[in-house]
């Protein structure tokens, strides 16, 4: 079962078309996809800000370069990022489904992650 996203509202009621694969493709790529989960990597230029997206699925987002950058919900409102104040790399967030949002990378240097989504909800 899919839990509720990070904003309350159900992911099955979300726009398809706005899924981060299809919506910002230059940022997301497909690794590997089955029944059960799916691999992207994420990738945001230097400057760049994603086109606005989601994550209908939970997630695992490893990230393995930390940069300067800065999460938007699709009205334009800043959202707080989860980074801990004190961690190593590769930093591991658990991520309930994100609802529409856009990253900007604000550093000079490439922003990568891998994320990895969860179809049938977390694993028990």
């Amino acid at each position: 079962m899919i839990p509720i996203s990070m904003d309350g509202t159900d992911p099955a009621t979300w726009d398809p078309k706005l899924d981060g694969l299809s919506a910002a493709p230059d940022n997301h790529r497909l690794l590997y996809e089955d029944d059960y989960i799916r691999v992207l990597s994420v990738s945001i230029k230097p400057g760049e800000k994603e086109p606005v997206h989601h994550h209908r699925w939970p997630s695992v987002f490893v990230i393995d370069r930390l940069v300067k950058v800065r999460d938007f919900d699709a009205s334009g409102k800043e959202i707080p990022l989860p980074i801990p104040d004190k961690f190593e790399l590769p930093l591991t967030v658990k991520f309930p489904p994100q609802p529409a949002h856009s990253v900007r990378n604000d550093d000079s240097v490439p922003f990568h992650a891998t994320r990895v989504e969860f179809k049938l909800g977390f694993p028990d």
